[in-house]
């Protein structure tokens, strides 16, 4: 998107702009400036209403949200990874216009040799002759249409290249975001959503840890293979409690959490009790010995984030919480104080 306001126009869009990122506990990063410079502007109605959108659901905009608007709206038609990518392109193109190149002169050439055949077949005195030219039209139209199907071949792998380097760059996105394993979002996104979240004026957001009971002892019982399948069961359990705005993070290892904007503590508990059943539920059957594993429990630690709480001591208190069930025998919610 192109920027044309005139100077005394750009200041009042950023004077306007700036409070309403402060009241949203915005990061002050040229992205976000961009983002909200534009909101402000009422330039692009369709990002106005998504990010109304977003605002009604959060009370903010989160990063994650925040970059996705940025790509969609203001960079829709640019690149990111713009050396590497746009090198990558270049050396396409480069290869697609030497084959071009190529072909055109194979044509010109072959249209050369048309010419002057139609010329001699109407000037021909023999049958020796007709047969020369048209020896002389069978090798070029050969020679053309080899010509024509190795610049097809260049197209199609050109197209091939570029549907490679789309995917890579969709990979790199969802890599800086998701968990590999569990395909919940990672901790990059968690640290940069409850940091967000608590600095607004009035937060409102509680918490959930969760720890997989006896985790090492079933790797070491049934294997790295088992766990991990174990680690994926948990998190799609996880995921199905979990629709927005509400986030699901594979915290690390064995544990996991749940940031619930705009839950209260009470239906932060029953949402931890409602996946606690779901995981003791559980049966993952050995494929070699027939053997059914009834065995994973979970336990978890609610929080509720107080005013003037820094995130760090929130999951502190989610941590202590989640530590007290572990005492109470695992496989229970317990809340904090």
């Amino acid at each position: 998107m192109k920027f044309a306001d005139n100077p005394r126009q750009a200041t009042e869009y950023l004077r306007r702009a700036i409070p309403l990122m402060v009241k949203g506990g915005i990061p002050p990063t040229p992205l976000n400036y961009a983002l909200w410079y534009v909101y402000v502007s009422e330039a692009l109605p369709a990002l106005n209403q998504q990010m109304d959108k977003t605002l009604e659901i959060y009370g903010t905009c989160p990063n994650r949200i925040s970059e996705v608007l940025f790509r969609d709206f203001l960079i829709k038609d640019e690149i990111e990874n713009a050396e590497v990518v746009q090198q990558a392109l270049l050396s396409v193109m480069g290869d697609l216009e030497s084959s071009a190149s190529s072909t055109v002169h194979d044509t010109e050439a072959y249209n050369e040799v048309l010419q002057d055949s139609l010329a001699a077949l109407k000037d021909r005195n023999d049958n020796q002759e007709l047969e020369t030219i048209i020896q002389n039209l069978t090798v070029n139209t050969e020679t053309i249409s080899e010509s024509t199907r190795q610049f097809q071949k260049k197209i199609d792998e050109a197209q091939a290249e570029i549907s490679k380097l789309k995917k890579e760059l969709n990979q790199s996105r969802q890599e800086a975001t998701i968990d590999p394993l569990t395909g919940l979002y990672n901790r990059r996104v968690f640290d940069a959503e409850i940091t967000q979240l608590a600095s607004l004026p009035e937060p409102d957001v509680s918490l959930i840890m969760v720890d997989i009971d006896f985790f090492k002892n079933f790797n070491d019982t049934y294997g790295h293979q088992m766990g991990d399948k174990v680690l994926q069961y948990v998190a799609r359990l996880i995921k199905e409690e979990c629709s927005e705005p509400l986030l699901p993070v594979r915290f690390g290892g064995e544990e996991f959490s749940m940031l619930l904007p705009g839950i209260k503590a009470p239906d932060a508990c029953k949402l931890a009790e409602r996946v606690r059943k779901k995981v003791a539920a559980i049966r993952i059957k050995q494929k070699k010995s027939g053997e059914t594993i009834s065995s994973v429990t979970a336990s978890f630690g609610v929080a509720r984030l107080e005013t003037d709480e820094s995130p760090e001591n929130l999951i502190a208190r989610a941590d202590a919480a989640l530590y007290k069930a572990k005492e109470a025998g695992r496989n229970n919610v317990q809340r904090a104080n």
